[in-house]
């Protein structure tokens, strides 16, 4: 019988911009605890007392810190900035990511990703989880938010030839080695630098591990109608800057 694979330290970033009132810290803590996990939380410039709760909340935690930003960039800028500190701060762990801070997905997601990368064959730079609704999964997504998820995939796939089922979902892993190459230098889009993260690493260096769960958290920042026009304008940047690559559109 075979050894269990042993599961990677990993360190995580969490951007947070003004969420005070849904931010469980005593999940993350628990989680941490649990797995293994650091977890740095990044307040994006909120304003309305994100940082000063967060600092409260974690005096005094080895597994849990913050780092505060002067002013609101966006969360492409924030997660950047965490994932390059990480580098410095956790210089044990060999896998380092970002997690939405609403944690849609759940943190126990985290082993069960790297354990698919190991039955994977344990090649790829990069983990991301994808929203696939399939049987034997809990993603409850509203149907709204679900077409407009894959409207974007098809258009990102066409302009771009990313082939990538879900590049928007907030949780992804990432080989320590490859971090600095990947997060260096600035994201062009605030929002929608997953894809310029594509762009960057290639689709071979990438493996999309379907979640196992992933619940929708009412009081997100992005509103789809609002934000459908910065997108589209943000994928042409993309695509003047990095070119199509080449693929079939996704769909």
């Amino acid at each position: 019988m075979s050894a269990k694979p042993e599961v990677s330290p990993v360190a995580l970033v969490v951007p947070c911009y003004n969420e005070r009132g849904r931010l469980d810290v005593s999940r993350f803590g628990d989680a941490a605890e649990k797995s293994d996990l650091h977890i740095l939380f990044v307040d994006d410039g909120s304003s309305d007392g994100t940082g000063e709760f967060l600092e409260r909340q974690l005096a005094g935690n080895p597994r849990l810190s913050v780092l505060r930003c002067a002013s609101n960039r966006g969360k492409a800028a924030a997660v950047r900035e965490g994932m390059l500190a990480l580098l410095e701060r956790c210089p044990q762990a060999d896998w380092l990511g970002f997690w939405d801070a609403d944690l849609s997905s759940p943190l126990n997601e985290v082993a069960r990703m790297l354990k698919f990368h190991v039955l994977e064959g344990a090649g790829f730079d990069a983990i991301w989880a994808s929203r696939v609704m399939r049987a034997g999964s809990e993603v409850e997504r509203p149907g709204r938010r679900h077409l407009f998820g894959r409207m974007f995939a098809t258009a990102s796939g066409l302009l771009l030839g990313v082939r990538a089922y879900d590049t928007q979902c907030g949780a992804k892993l990432f080989r320590r080695g490859a971090v600095f190459e990947i997060f260096g230098q600035p994201f062009i889009s605030r929002w929608i630098f997953d894809v310029e993260i594509y762009c960057r690493m290639g689709h071979d260096r990438i493996l999309e591990y379907p979640v196992k769960e992933w619940r929708d958290v009412p009081g997100s920042k992005v509103k789809i109608t609002r934000e459908m026009f910065r997108v589209g304008c943000d994928l042409l940047r993309i695509r003047r800057t990095y070119g199509p690559r080449s693929g079939a559109g996704t769909v």
